[in-house]
Formats: C-alpha cells, sequence, structure tokens
C-alpha cells in the first residue's frame, strides 16, 4: 500500500506540471540527490571564515569570496557569465560615504547623523540651503494629489512616509506607487524640490540605515552628487512639526481626510545643518558562471544568491555565515548538480546564469546594476529564483517537531500563475517541505519581498521566487556563525530549488506572466 501511496505522489506532480514525463522525474531527483549538506559545510566553512573578515562590498573579503566562487565556476565548467569581456566578473562601482559628522539644529535642539536621521544610499549633502515646507504624504498621482498648486522649487520638503487611510479622502488602493518612498522623493527633486526630509516608521528607519553608505556610481560620471531622500526619525519628525505648529495633531488628522496639505508655518523655524564628509570610489563585482542550454537555449533562468555581507562593525567580523553564505554555498551546489547533468548527456534546454551578486546589503547595488546593465537580454530572462538566508530557524518554528522542514516563499504567485504552480507541484514530486507564505502577504509590516535581490528582476516583470527561512537573534551581528546553520536542512531546500529550476529550464512551454504586480 505504501509502494502505491509513493507511486501516486510521484505521478501527481507530473499532471500539474503538464509535460513532465517519469524519466525527468528521475533524473531531477538523482542530480538533486547529489546536493549535500557536507559540502555545503565545505563551501561554507571558506566563505564564512575570519580570514574573509565580514566580506563587506568593496573590500579584500569581498574579492577573496568572488575569487572563491569564480575559482569553483571554473572548475565546473561553467562558461564566463560576462562574455563580451570573457570573464567571470561584472564590474560596477560604488561610491562610498564616510560621514566624520553631520547633525541638524532646530530652535535649540540638535539631531545627530545616523541617530536620527541619514540619507538613503550615502547621498549625503554637503549643504542644505533653501527654505522648508511642508508636502504631506508627498503624494502625486492621478486618483490622489498631495502637490496640486505647490511651488517646491528650492525649498527643503517634509514629508510622511505614510498615506491616506482607507475610507478617507480617497478609497482606491494605489499599491505600491505609494509604498515606494524613494519614488516620492524623485518626483519631488523632479518637481523643483532641492532637499526631501522624510519621516520613517521606527522599523522603517533601523532597515534603511544599513543603506546610508553606498550608492551605485559610474567612475567616469560627474562628481556632483545627486541628492536624493534624507531620512528622519519618528523623534525628529515630530519635533519638527510640533516646532512649526500649535497642534501637530491638528495637522495629521486633517491630512488623512483631505487631499490638500494642511498650511504649516515655518518662517520662525530656528535651523542649521553642519556635515563633514568624505566620499570615495569602490569596485565591486557580480560573479556569474553560464551554461548554455539546448534547442531552447535563447531563454535564461537567472538563480542568484549575495555573497556579500557586513564586514567588520566596532572591531568585531561580522561573518555572515546565514546571511548570505547559506544562499551562496547553495548557488555552488546548484551549479554542481546541473553540471553533472550537463556532463552525462542531460544538458538543460534553456540555458542558466548562476550569479551570485555584491552591493544587497548596500541596497540591492549589485543586482540593480545587472538588470540596469544586462548582459542576456531581460525579455529573454524568464524567472529569477533567490536565495537569501536558508540555514537556520526562526522563532516561528523553533518549538516545532519538524521545525527544519520548512521554507518561506516569496513572491511566487505575483507575477506568474505558472511559477506557483510549478514550485508547489515541485514541492511534491520531492521531499515535500512545508511551504509558508507567511511573508508574501502584501500587508506584511517586514516588506520581505523589497528587500532582496529578485526585487531587482521582478520591478522588470520577470517571475520570481525568494527562498528565506526568516529573521534570527544572530542576524547582521558577529555571532552569525557557521556552527549554527542546520546543514541537512539547507541541503532540502537546496534541493527545492534546484527541482524547480529544472522544471523551469526543461519544459516545452515558458511560463507566462500574467499579474501585473510588482
Amino acid at each position: 500500500m505504501k509502494r502505491i501511496l509513493l507511486s501516486v505522489l510521484a505521478v501527481l506532480p507530473a499532471f500539474l506540471l503538464g509535460q513532465y514525463s517519469p524519466k525527468e522525474l528521475d533524473l531531477m531527483k538523482q542530480y538533486g540527490e547529489s546536493i549535500k549538506g557536507e559540502d555545503i559545510h565545505a563551501h561554507l566553512s571558506f566563505l564564512a571564515d575570519d580570514l574573509l573578515e565580514g566580506r563587506e562590498t568593496g573590500e579584500r573579503g569581498q574579492k577573496l569570496a568572488a575569487a572563491y566562487i569564480r575559482a569553483n565556476f571554473m572548475k565546473l565548467g561553467l562558461q564566463p557569465g560576462n562574455p563580451q569581456e570573457d570573464s567571470y566578473f561584472q564590474q560596477y562601482f560604488l561610491r562610498r560615504t564616510t560621514v566624520n559628522s553631520a547633525e541638524i539644529t532646530l530652535n535649540d535642539t540638535t539631531f545627530a547623523y545616523s541617530k536620527d536621521f541619514f540619507a538613503l544610499k550615502g547621498l549625503v549633502p554637503d549643504e542644505v540651503t533653501g527654505d522648508w515646507d511642508f508636502v504631506g504624504y508627498g503624494i502625486q498621482t492621478d486618483e490622489y494629489d498631495n502637490l496640486k498648486g505647490m511651488d517646491l522649487e528650492e525649498k527643503i520638503v517634509f514629508l510622511i512616509a505614510d498615506k491616506p487611510s482607507e475610507g478617507g479622502a480617497m478609497n482606491v488602493n494605489l499599491g505600491e506607487q505609494l509604498d515606494n518612498w524613494t519614488q516620492r522623493a524623485a518626483n519631488l527633486h523632479k518637481l523643483g524640490a532641492a532637499h526631501v526630509f522624510m519621516e520613517l516608521p521606527k522599523q522603517a528607519f533601523t532597515t534603511l540605515q544599513l543603506y546610508s553608505k553606498f550608492s551605485p556610481q559610474d567612475v567616469t560620471s560627474s562628481e556632483e552628487i545627486p541628492y536624493g531622500l534624507i531620512c528622519v526619525s519618528e523623534g525628529m519628525g515630530e519635533y519638527l512639526l510640533k516646532a512649526v505648529s500649535k497642534k501637530p495633531e491638528k495637522v495629521l488628522e486633517k491630512l488623512q481626510k483631505a487631499d490638500k496639505v494642511p498650511a504649516v508655518d515655518f518662517s520662525k523655524l530656528s535651523w542649521t545643518y553642519a556635515a563633514d564628509i568624505e566620499r570615495e570610489f569602490l569596485p565591486a563585482e557580480n560573479v556569474m558562471g553560464y551554461m548554455e542550454g539546448t534547442d531552447k537555449k535563447d531563454e535564461l533562468l537567472v538563480l542568484t544568491a549575495h555573497y556579500d555581507h557586513i564586514g567588520i562593525v566596532k572591531d568585531q567580523i561580522n561573518n555572515g555565515a546565514d546571511d548570505d553564505g547559506s544562499g551562496t554555498s547553495a548557488i555552488l551546489e546548484i551549479a554542481e548538480a546541473f553540471s553533472k547533468a550537463a556532463k552525462n548527456g542531460n544538458r538543460p534546454r534553456r540555458s542558466i546564469l548562476f550569479m551570485t551578486v555584491s552591493g544587497e546589503e548596500k541596497g540591492l547595488l549589485g543586482s540593480q546594476f545587472y538588470t540596469e546593465n544586462p548582459i542576456y537580454p531581460l525579455e529573454q530572462t524568464i524567472v529569477n529564483l533567490n536565495i537569501d538566508m536558508i540555514g537556520r530557524i526562526d522563532k516561528k518554528y523553533q518549538s516545532r517537531a519538524d521545525s527544519t522542514n520548512y521554507v518561506y516563499l516569496i513572491g511566487s504567485d505575483k507575477l506568474s500563475s505558472d511559477l506557483h504552480k510549478i514550485s508547489e507541484a515541485t514541492n511534491q514530486a520531492l521531499d515535500q517541505i512545508t511551504l509558508d507564505y507567511t511573508y508574501n502577504d502584501e500587508n506584511d509590516p517586514n516588506r520581505f519581498y523589497y528587500r532582496s535581490d529578485h526585487y531587482n528582476f521582478a520591478k522588470n516583470r520577470i517571475p520570481v521566487i525568494f527562498y528565506f527561512t526568516g529573521v534570527h537573534v544572530d542576524y547582521h551581528k558577529p555571532t552569525d556563525d557557521v556552527y549554527k546553520i542546520q546543514f541537512d536542512k539547507t541541503a532540502k531546500i537546496t534541493q527545492l530549488v534546484f527541482g524547480t529550476a529544472w522544471e523551469l529550464a526543461n519544459r516545452e512551454e515558458r511560463i507566462k506572466v500574467d499579474s501585473n504586480k510588482k
């Protein structure tokens, strides 16, 4: 009876996947089983060693990790992923900003850089001049316009990272357009604003601080700083609004109920800005190995993980074993499994780009650079499978009997229902990991969908899946070390990613994009 049940389970995914024969299932399982926990351990033991000093973007440790990944791609027989330069590297440049000091004094209170405010992606102004103006939520769309009739030329604008409540002045879903705060800032600059200060919720302020040091930059371009978005803490934002309004709570209440921004008088605000800033250019690399497909070689799968981390902080090395040494090691293992298959005459029908990116910790900069400067046409890229932190157990699962048998899937259904079905069916064909969609909820406050490298592909309407096992107590700390990784669990998830990639690479029909979500 057990044997019959297993046979049924093996056939069921084939039915769901369309043309997915028993032979193909056997091959997928055979090569997937070559992915072992001990092999992931071997890769990770190098990548997360103190020798690499935390793999800080642009620094020595990141270069050592890049050389290790390239050596493995070469050993596996993968072609250079950057054929124009006959290289496994795609190089780009970062502008690193070091803020020796920066402070803003409002009336008699001084606010410090990093603690109270910071500039997103290192775009810190040397000076701030102009008259202040309040622009509410800073939203301008066909459905809702906060900025109608406002003269923002050379103004310093202050806005709040919120949006009108459902049932208030508007009852429409503006979706990600309203949530994308950088788009609001860019629009305000386009309307003439000299500087944009935005009050962020506490959690967002803390998260985005990680992106306050680096910005992507062509080293040959102008030295002029394209000033962007200055993020302000809730405490500083509340102080500023109280300093210029007798009843700030009334201002916010009116803002929720009407499109028009309530009048706020900045004329009596006394303020100063002072900063001591240094800037330098650093080269960084995405590392890419390419496997050409057979009859559908013009179509491409991209598999990604970021191999950089946050380096040395307060004289302590942050090795980033889970973040994202685990994902990087998984990519190397998946590449090896496909290489074994190819050497045995089972090369995938579609081409595959195995890409470990840098700059993720600085604002998804490496994947941003690739999607803005693609080596292979984005219109021929059918999917991005992205792996970021799959080696640990988060709080939700720690107390469960089968605590290692889960993975969070994010994004699988946002652009392609085909992709979601294939992901589910592949899991059924393998060991049936619990696929948890908690963080796939558009209302999830963690916003993980927007916080790893797959998002730069999703913005270009390329279907994605983000594989993740949650944040833990060692996240971005020196204690994120190799000995804490659950290697059997990591291997099982890596096998799932491989199986999904195998089906996507070999199926007859290209998956369809059937949603407008990004």
